[in-house]
């Protein structure tokens, strides 16, 4: 990838840049479409404790029962019994939604994360590796201008970074121009190709 964006044009780099960024979109939208559809099921919990609470009283008034002569302990152990398992279920439900919004959390920045760090760890440094590079050339261009020195440079830079056949395009043999001090149309080449005008009054 370094190779890609050191010689890439602008256009390509674009492009690259904007691939980067659907990737960085698609993972952000399915880490959070994931974390809000596992924290919505988490409400299953207030379910549970609901249905909790329900059989807390219907245990309750079992053990009422046991208040009736006639009816006996029977129904009141049963009641206990029904109040205690309510409780518990009333309690795990809580705890059900509790462990579920933090598994929508986890599960939802793990998705985000994962994917995109190491895109972001490889591209952003090279990306501005270029930027620097290009707003340097931008600085010395304005101080140098048409400078012969300069042209050169970015003459030679164009037989390293563009392909033989462009190059071929604009001077037959480019090492020879280069000798003779023919580096103009190599250098504006090279600026065309980084997306770097010239400023008007140089031409």
């Amino acid at each position: 990838m370094r190779l890609t964006i050191r010689t890439a044009d602008e256009p390509t780099v674009r492009l690259l840049d904007g691939l980067v960024v659907f990737w960085l979109v698609l993972w952000l939208v399915v880490g959070g479409w994931s974390a809000h559809t596992i924290w919505q099921v988490s409400d299953l919990g207030d379910t549970v404790t609901t249905s909790g609470e329900a059989l807390d009283s219907a245990g309750r008034a079992l053990e009422s029962l046991g208040d009736l002569p006639v009816v006996g302990e029977g129904p009141a152990e049963l009641g206990r019994e029904t109040v205690t398992t309510a409780q518990d279920v009333a309690a795990r439900g809580q705890e059900i939604k509790s462990q579920l919004r933090q598994l929508a959390v986890l599960l939802g920045l793990s998705i985000m994360l994962m994917p995109t760090t190491p895109v972001l760890g490889l591209y952003l440094p090279l990306r501005w590796a270029r930027r620097r590079e290009t707003a340097e050339l931008r600085r010395s261009m304005s101080r140098h201008g048409r400078d012969a020195a300069f042209d050169r440079y970015l003459a030679e830079r164009a037989l390293q970074t563009m392909p033989f056949t462009t190059v071929h395009a604009l001077v037959g043999d480019p090492w020879k121009a280069i000798d003779e001090g023919r580096t103009a149309s190599l250098a504006d080449a090279e600026l065309e190709r980084l997306g770097i005008r010239r400023p008007t009054s140089q031409g």
